[in-house]
């Protein structure tokens, strides 16, 4: 399950990342082609976008640092509750494991009680017989 969920927050990554990409190939290309059409409005445009973009990419470098931080959360989380659930189960065999053990030796005295006393009848027959 823990590899699931890395593979899974993984290629949400690569989704946001393969689109933050495209947005900003977008980008460009719109760039390119506004140059050849204005000139000084132009200039003072591609300031402003590259600048937004800038701020763009430090956001989503923020948001990214955010998510793995959270990432790792979810990961120690996951890994601690597996660890406890780990000691619950091997508690709860231990305790069955007892259990089975009480249970047989339980079995086992009453199985030799039986035995010795059939033993003994068997005696106390063939002592009869011989008398």
């Amino acid at each position: 399950m823990d590899q699931e969920l890395v593979q899974y927050l993984d290629s949400r990554f690569q989704s946001v990342n393969s689109q933050f990409q495209e947005l900003r190939g977008e980008m460009s290309e719109q760039l390119q082609g506004l140059r050849g059409e204005m000139t000084g409005e132009l200039q003072e445009l591609q300031g402003e976008m590259t600048a937004g973009l800038e701020g763009v990419k430090r956001h989503s470098d923020v948001l990214f640092e955010g998510l793995r931080h959270e990432l790792q959360l979810v990961a120690e989380s996951l890994t601690m509750h597996v660890q406890v659930q780990h000691v619950q189960e091997r508690e709860y065999h231990d305790r069955q494991h007892q259990e089975t053990r009480v249970l047989m030796r339980s079995l086992y005295d009453e199985l030799r009680q039986q035995h010795d006393h059939l033993r003994q009848r068997v005696e106390n027959l063939e002592q009869k017989r011989q008398n």
